[in-house]
């Protein structure tokens, strides 16, 4: 769900100094991940093992999973510390630049409804 940004109690000058400044701060980490980082624990398939017998589970294991369309995934596993952590910060940067776009888009939207331009003159 989009955060709301409310901005329709601010002055048009106001708005436009807000996009500007939005403008100027949005940028496009080249390490940007539009995913998720899973943790999971289970059970193997050894029916002798601990996990089957009220034991600790193996894992936790972390997976990079990403919708790519309706009923496809790619997932995979993260086998190493860096990796994990490549993948939680690229994760984050998606979502920074997800709610910098929103709060754009929002920005637009109250300029149209005001009946303004979008691009400058």
């Amino acid at each position: 769900m989009a955060r709301i940004f409310d901005h329709g109690h601010k002055s048009t000058l106001a708005l436009r100094r807000r996009k500007g400044f939005l403008l100027q701060q949005i940028d496009v980490p080249a390490d940007l991940l539009r995913a998720s980082v899973v943790e999971r624990v289970g059970r193997c398939g050894k029916a002798t093992c601990r996990c089957h017998h009220g034991g600790a589970m193996h894992g936790p294991f972390y997976y990079l999973t990403q919708c790519l369309a309706v009923g496809k995934m790619n997932k995979f596993l993260l086998k190493t510390e860096e990796q994990q952590m490549s993948a939680r910060v690229g994760v984050e940067h998606f979502h920074v630049l997800q709610e910098q776009m929103e709060e754009l888009s929002q920005i637009n939207a109250e300029l149209l409804r005001r009946g303004e331009r979008l691009l400058p003159e």
